[in-house]
């Protein structure tokens, strides 16, 4: 029997089949980009004085966020190809070790080298997030999956919201090298943890280039990129990333340059989308075990996220800024296990060709998700204003309908 055949039967089998060992694979994945979150975000409390410590533009202060988005451009689609030659579990163990670039980020001395590092630690997080949904779909049962999507895709964003709340504090009693430091030492124990704990459902065999085909790994991915769905699901994510990531970089920066808001307000204020949006992401995955259909919930999320994100910077009104937040958490979250769901139900879906689809569908994603933050910081250094850079990124939010819209339903409907 094949490996990738072994794989498909575990994943269809009931939860008997599957020990509790799965938990302790879950635990290390899930917190592994939790902490990633930490790190990740944690600079942009800082953004304003490390622009002027390196005399910045405010477009070249969003590459120190970019970067690591940069990284996920590509690294998709290398993961992919890796897990056909290492496995899954080795190729999350490189990605685990590049997240410890972190380790160095607080000790450059110029622009260059803090971005290099940053790009090198955002490769770790693109081989994490490629895999997360190949892991997952080996030791867990079908039932489990719409559940543990809703708590897996929310890792990196609860790393992002505590990052928010705890980073100031932190940076006042340790000061930014110290409190940044400390989240590169637990990305390093936690891959240590997979170095001695994580492996593959079934032992790796490396899968052989199929004789009747040419190119081998490429050869499937063209096979992969020619499913309409995956684009469908590129389009329906990358405009809530892009979203996700304008105002988690440039939000504390306008609150404070147009609110006069201090350094802890506008973080927490920031945050609080995100606190939102962790249990928003659990509800939407026991929604989608429970509920036979996957669009409504995806399509409902879309619309809410679209009006909410206008309050976010429209009014100065701490209890509409607020109440927007709260609302904006909910519809940026919710649709995060259906649309993975969506994903892994494919006809003749296998954690291979997840792998492969996830490389193609978080490598364009990232493209936009990139560029998003730096496009924002351009316009603000043009025109004086964050304002045209959010109208902008709010308005393509709506991609999560049009993608929504025009993907398959892979629900089934109630007898």
């Amino acid at each position: 029997m094949s490996n990738t055949r072994t794989l498909t039967l575990n994943a269809s089998t009931g939860a008997s089949a599957h020990p509790r060992y799965r938990f302790l694979i879950w635990g290390l994945l899930f917190f592994s980009y939790f902490v990633f979150g930490l790190s990740w975000i944690g600079y942009s409390p800082f953004l304003g004085e490390i622009t002027s410590q390196f005399g910045l533009t405010h477009a070249k202060a969003g590459m120190i966020i970019s970067s690591v988005s940069f990284a996920k451009i590509f690294i998709p689609f290398v993961a992919g190809m890796l897990v056909l030659r290492m496995g899954v579990s080795r190729t999350l163990l490189l990605g685990m070790f590049c997240i410890c670039a972190s380790l160095l980020s607080p000790f450059t001395n110029d622009y260059g080298s803090l971005v290099a590092t940053r790009v090198l630690f955002g490769v770790g997080g693109a081989v994490v997030v490629t895999l997360l949904g190949s892991a997952i779909m080996q030791w867990f049962p079908k039932e489990e999956l719409p559940l543990v999507n809703g708590f897996n895709y929310v890792a990196v964003n609860s790393g992002i919201t505590l990052s928010l709340f705890i980073t100031p504090p932190l940076a006042q009693a340790y000061g930014r090298t110290g409190t940044l430091t400390t989240y590169a030492v637990i990305s390093t124990a936690l891959a240590l943890g997979w170095l001695l704990f994580g492996k593959d459902r079934t032992p790796f065999v490396r899968q052989a280039a199929d004789p009747g085909k040419k190119g081998g790994a490429l050869a499937r991915y063209a096979e992969i990129v020619r499913m309409k769905e995956v684009w469908l699901l590129t389009l329906a994510a990358a405009g809530p990333l892009c979203l996700y990531l304008v105002f988690n970089t440039w939000l504390p920066t306008f609150y404070r340059e147009m609110f006069e808001m201090d350094r802890a307000q506008a973080a927490r204020l920031t945050g609080l989308a995100n606190m939102v949006g962790i249990p928003s992401a659990v509800i939407g995955g026991l929604l989608t075990q429970r509920l036979p259909r996957r669009k409504p919930l995806i399509l409902f999320a879309g619309a809410l996220m679209g009006v909410a994100a206008f309050g976010l910077f429209l009014t100065s009104n701490l209890l509409l800024l607020q109440v927007s937040a709260v609302l904006f958490g909910i519809g940026l979250f919710l649709w995060i296990s259906p649309l993975t769901t969506i994903g892994m139900e494919l006809p003749g879906m296998t954690p291979e060709k997840l792998a492969m689809l996830n490389g193609v569908y978080y490598g364009i994603g990232y493209v936009c998700a990139f560029l998003a933050p730096v496009i924002t910081g351009a316009l603000r250094d043009q025109t004086g204003s964050f304002l045209p850079g959010f109208v902008i990124f709010t308005f393509f939010g709506w991609s999560l309908i049009a993608g929504g819209l025009l993907l398959p339903e892979t629900g089934k409907k109630k007898a």
